[in-house]
């Protein structure tokens, strides 16, 4: 797919240097001298999410084949104001003349990704899939459909003759829906048919003609609601017309299957990029020189590439918490990951020794739901219907606050990670009949589940809702009971992807995080944590298939350190950790920066009293 959209692509870029550049361009040639090699920047002036990044490069390329494209982030990933999306190295005069055709593609097609999440978001939780149209410009179809997918929507029909419409005109010209049909399946029998309806009498005409899907056109919001009750699933609905941010929400409400939204590729404004020109490279490595021994920078393997090249330790969460409690000579600890781990690294801390972390709203969505108040009030209740501090053990999952692991340590519990939730459920199990997990639902259930406890001994636990949402008779015949939490990240996998991915690649070797839905895990091949998938991969003979359930910037690393292999993403979207990417060069420079003058950037701190019984979590999860 992707060499289908570079295809299309060079096309393109061919017209755009022959109109933009034509014999050369003068102002370069006639001001910078032959050899000089400059370095740009491009970077995000507005939040957005990111889509051409290859058609960029290519563009760089054809112009001066010298010119090497560095990615920072991939396509699919939101951007902040600031962020590094690429840097671009190699002759100034082809980097100049360059630099307008490249930005042109990129900020177009972000801006349709960015248009794109933006509706995405709207439905969230819905159901409803957003899709595109053929509402495209001329030449770019390919390429405005692939920004459409990069910002999480779906494609309808990529033209006339890969699915049949009827619409109003072929309706009216052929005497009605039933005779368009029939004609439209006798043409090309094995075309998908789409079938337009206007009222809910033509949807009652349409839906007895086995069509693959029926669009409902510009329908109010109450019809569209009876007509789904009169498909009652039978055969998906798309609704259309009308369709705006202002109006998203309550169409996918409806219950409708699909929405398709013309404005997604025609109204799209471009996103805000610059390219920033300079003859500087990064200090960070001079910075490391000039700290030495003093500094250890620790890197989580969810990070940025251009980040992540300058951690001394890289890993999951378990290893690099003890990473950090091995770090006994440095005096700064700098982490590149999310706040929680910071944490983590701040409470195992030497005396003396001070943790930093380039960012600080670099949080972690699935350790903010739960906190310490609503698990506190969760541990009353079940007092209220056992013996809690004799019968129930609580486990809080590395991604969490540090008040919880604190929580865990005051009570007899300790800390897991994706790496040892097994082993950690086995000790807490020996030890008393019952284990609250906190917060991921997801890493809880499927560990229970490969450990053979059956689904009707796991709960889940609302703190919403009074005990949970549970009877107390029901509570105490439970053994595992699962907060009601879970990944942002890894929710976006989903049953269909493994499906997709079995049908196209019937050998692809499926692995997945243990974060993701149990119904991803159950079908695919294997489930492990990041470590585990790593070594996976690289135990693995030439030739061998993956398709990975987890952070893309992992599965991005992978495939281009084992070209031997195929690897993919499960996901058609790249599934980004939105908060691990807010970690950037930029950040990481200026936390170095200001220890060499002596100032502490973004210090990470943990009360004593907290720390205190945190660590106790912590080492008794470390010494199993």
């Amino acid at each position: 797919m992707m060499e289908d959209i570079l295809n299309t692509a060079r096309s393109l870029i061919e017209l755009a240097i022959a109109e933009d550049i034509g014999p050369g361009d003068a102002t370069s040639e006639a001001v910078l001298p032959v050899g000089l090699e400059l370095h740009g920047r491009i970077v995000a002036k507005s939040v957005g999410v990111v889509a051409g990044l290859p058609v960029a490069e290519a563009a760089f390329s054809r112009v001066d084949s010298d010119l090497r494209f560095t990615y920072h982030v991939q396509d699919g990933v939101r951007v902040e104001p600031g962020d590094l999306v690429a840097e671009v190295t190699g002759p100034g005069r082809g980097m100049l003349a360059a630099e307008r055709i490249a930005l042109n593609f990129l900020q177009r097609l972000s801006g349709i990704a960015t248009l794109t999440r933006a509706f995405v978001d709207a439905v969230a939780g819905t159901g409803a899939v957003i899709l595109d149209t053929r509402k495209t410009h001329p030449g770019y179809r390919l390429l405005e459909k692939y920004a459409v997918r990069m910002g999480g929507g779906r494609n309808h029909r990529m033209s006339l003759h890969d699915m049949m419409m009827v619409k109003d005109n072929h309706i009216d010209a052929a005497g009605g829906i039933t005779a368009a049909v029939e004609r439209a399946r006798a043409g090309y029998p094995d075309l998908p048919i789409e079938v337009e309806v206007r009222n809910l009498d033509e949807l009652r005409q349409a839906l007895p003609l086995d069509v693959d899907r029926i669009l409902l056109d510009n329908m109010s919001l109450d019809e569209m609601r009876e007509a789904v009750e009169i498909a009652a699933g039978l055969t998906p609905l798309e609704a259309s017309g009308n369709v705006n941010l202002e109006t998203i929400a309550a169409i996918a409400a409806t219950g409708v299957d699909y929405i398709s939204v013309g404005a997604l590729t025609h109204s799209a404004p471009a996103l805000d990029l610059s390219m920033k020109i300079s003859n500087l490279q990064s200090p960070i490595s001079d910075l490391k020189s000039q700290l030495g021994d003093s500094l250890v920078i620790l890197g989580h393997h969810y990070q940025k590439d251009g980040v992540i090249q300058f951690a001394d330790f890289r890993g999951d969460s378990l290893k690099l918490a003890r990473d950090a409690a091995n770090c006994r000579e440095a005096k700064y600890i700098v982490f590149c990951g999310v706040h929680f781990m910071a944490e983590t690294a701040a409470i195992l801390a030497q005396p003396g020794q001070t943790v930093l972390i380039p960012d600080r709203e670099a949080g972690c969505p699935l350790a903010e739901m739960a906190d310490l108040e609503d698990v506190e009030q969760a541990w009353a209740e079940l007092g209220q219907a056992m013996d809690v501090e004799r019968e129930v053990t609580p486990i809080t999952y590395v991604n969490s606050s540090a008040a919880l692991k604190a929580f865990c340590g005051r009570h007899g519990g300790l800390v897991c990670t994706s790496s040892n939730a097994q082993a950690v459920l086995t000790w807490a199990l020996e030890r008393r009949p019952r284990v609250l997990f906190f917060p991921d639902q997801h890493l809880g259930r499927n560990t229970a589940k490969k450990m053979g406890i059956p689904l009707a001994e796991m709960l889940l636990w609302n703190p919403s809702r009074p005990f949970g949402g549970q009877e107390a008779v029901i509570l105490q015949k439970a053994r595992i009971l699962l907060w009601r939490g879970f990944c942002n990240t890894h929710q976006r996998f989903h049953p269909q992807h493994v499906t997709a991915w079995r049908e196209r690649e019937p050998d692809i070797h499926i692995i997945v995080h243990p974060e993701c839905p149990m119904e991803v895990v159950d079908l695919a091949d294997e489930a492990g944590s990041t470590a585990y998938i790593i070594r996976q991969v690289e135990e693995s003979p030439p030739g061998a298939k993956w398709a990975i359930g987890t952070e893309f910037n992992l599965v991005n690393r992978l495939a281009e350190e084992h070209p031997e292999q195929l690897i993919v993403s499960l996901s058609p979207a790249p599934s980004y950790c939105r908060t691990m990417n807010l970690i950037t060069v930029e950040k990481l420079a200026r936390v170095l920066e200001g220890l060499a003058r002596g100032e502490i950037i973004n210090p990470v701190t943990v009360p004593p009293d907290v720390a205190r019984d945190a660590r106790v979590a912590l080492e008794r999860m470390l010494e199993i």
